[in-house]
């Protein structure tokens, strides 16, 4: 399975996996971000403000291990892992399909030691 099959979340406009490290792996849609952006990403906190393709999203809420943020009508959602993080936006109305999809992906790469 390619890195890019990780960002395939049917809900989500753009996703993407990268390293802990900022290093994107794979992507879905228009994700772009530079390696110290993806490093800030990877360390989401809450009230960070975090840049996306040219867009910040500002992370007001975490529940368990998943960072949300909203900019506008979208939703940012940030899964962090050991040696990686999936991150997805979509539609803010979709939040809760984007972070079940993004779960759903995260367990296996948690259980494959990511």
């Amino acid at each position: 399975m390619s890195w890019d099959a990780y960002c395939n979340l049917p809900s989500a406009t753009m996703a993407c996996i990268a390293g802990v490290d900022g290093t994107q792996w794979g992507k879905k849609g228009d994700w772009k971000m530079t390696k110290d952006e993806g490093a800030k990403l990877a360390k989401a906190s809450q009230g960070s403000m975090l840049p996306i393709s040219g867009v910040k999203y500002m992370i007001v809420n975490k529940s368990g291990d998943v960072f949300f943020g909203i900019k506008g009508d979208n939703a940012l959602v940030v899964y962090p892992l050991k040696k990686c993080f999936l991150a997805a936006v979509g539609p803010k109305g979709n939040q809760g399909q984007l972070i079940e999809e993004i779960g759903k992906f995260a367990d296996s790469l948690s259980k494959g030691g990511y």
